[in-house]
């Protein structure tokens, strides 16, 4: 029977004798109790090697009491376990040493078993912050901190010498303590693998970091966001590398210039006392927004603000016309703008620039400067519709970050949240 605990507690040392299992309160909580000893035969002593007194010709090694040890082990049904393990301490007659007993499930000076310290490396790996682990684990949350930073020797930037080819950049807000909010994040553009992450994405730091690297001039394509500081690497850091604009942020771009007109013209409509079409134009602006191939022109229902019996069934395309209606210019930039949209969905650059360069005069000239502006990102916008390379793996996972500081509540510091990404991303190998 005591055997079998053994088997289900995972323990092969043989030198390990299990006495008895008792329940009982431990502060404040029941746990179990396991009462074992640990008693491992010494047939020379492991300081001197001496087999026996050279004096007295006595055996060197003979035990010298014992020393208790209360084990945290990981928890039974919902149940703090705990092991009380005496370790049988020795004596040697040879060279007056003493030593105790050690097991391989615990490490010296040590009262956490590595199996809770293996359970506590599993958790990290998740989107859950570092308390609820301490009380999944039935520690302190001392010891979670103290098992995230053993794992930063492993961190694979510490050995990393070369840059990929393609080259996602980014950026995020880690809210830790040091001088810039927001860190830089970078990683390989064909395998979405996570490069390195960086306290500052101030343009002189990374100029700084980047110039430690030998292979500079194998980066290719550098991929990232309309932020211009990142633009200047490739003078300064990248010279074969080619500019490509995350093709998101254009749609972006894009959706945000639309949508400005729209609001204003909606604030309009409200000045004219037109209260009824604001809101429909307000309620349904989805669908201005939508690809003009994917509206349904068949299929008749009520849409929000167009209810029957006051208005008919109408189709979806039916009721984008009657929202263009409510202004001739709302309908005219509509078709400006899905024009745009529809050849960079169909990555036609040359007829994309053409009608940037050629926007008409009737435009609204908030709109036309902002969408204008596009054009000092030719050459990026250009190679984005030309080759296959975008910040999407990246955008997942500065997804998965902020999920991962709002769980946590944030950190202070920065080096732990670093390692928390890289132990997200199965980037960390215990070796």
């Amino acid at each position: 029977m005591l055997h079998t605990i053994k088997k289900m507690l995972r323990i092969i040392d043989k030198n390990l004798t299990i006495l008895a299992v008792l329940e009982q309160k431990m502060k404040g909580r029941q746990t179990f109790v396991i009462k074992a000893k640990l008693t491992p035969y010494f047939s020379h002593c492991p300081h001197c090697t001496y087999t026996k007194d050279p004096f007295t010709e006595k055996q060197a090694v003979v035990k010298n009491g014992t020393k208790i040890s209360r084990i945290r082990f990981d928890s039974f049904n919902h149940i703090p376990l705990v092991m009380e393990l005496a370790k049988q301490r020795y004596f040697c007659r040879a060279c007056m040493r003493h030593w105790t007993a050690q097991s391989y499930f615990v490490a010296p000076h040590c009262f956490i078993a590595k199996h809770v310290q293996t359970k506590i490396l599993a958790l990290l790996k998740e989107k859950i912050s570092l308390r609820l682990i301490a009380s999944l684990c039935h520690v302190s949350i001392t010891t979670v901190i103290r098992v995230l930073k053993s794992t930063e020797v492993y961190l694979p930037t510490r050995k990393q010498t070369y840059l990929p080819s393609v080259l996602m950049v980014d950026e995020f807000r880690s809210h830790t303590s040091l001088e810039d909010k927001m860190s830089f994040i970078c990683a390989n553009g064909k395998t979405g693998q996570l490069v390195d992450i960086l306290p500052s994405r101030k343009l002189n730091y990374l100029v700084h970091y980047f110039q430690k690297y030998s292979n500079r001039d194998c980066v290719q394509f550098l991929v990232t966001d309309m932020n211009a500081a990142y633009f200047q690497l490739i003078p300064r850091v990248f010279p074969q590398a080619k500019l490509i604009i995350d093709r998101f942020h254009v749609v972006q771009h894009l959706n945000r210039a639309f949508n400005t007109f729209r609001i204003k013209e909606v604030a309009r409509l409200r000045q004219e006392n037109k209260h009824h079409l604001a809101n429909r134009l307000k309620s349904n602006w989805r669908f201005l927004l939508k690809d003009r191939v994917n509206i349904n022109p068949s299929m008749y229902k009520t849409w929000r603000n167009f209810r029957a019996p006051k208005f008919p069934y109408l189709t979806e395309a039916m009721m984008i016309d009657r929202l263009l209606d409510f202004s001739p210019a709302l309908r005219f930039t509509y078709q400006v703008f899905h024009e745009l949209t529809e050849a960079f969905r169909r990555k036609d650059h040359e007829r994309f620039f053409e009608q940037l360069q050629t926007l008409p005069d009737q435009l609204d000239e908030t709109f036309r400067t902002t969408i204008s502006h596009l054009l000092s990102y030719k050459e990026g916008i250009r190679n984005a519709m030309i080759y296959p390379y975008s910040n999407g793996k990246l955008e997942a996972m500065n997804t998965h970050i902020k999920t991962l500081k709002r769980v946590s509540y944030g950190f202070k510091s920065f080096q732990n949240m670093k390692t928390r990404i890289f132990l997200m991303n199965d980037l960390i190998k215990m070796t």
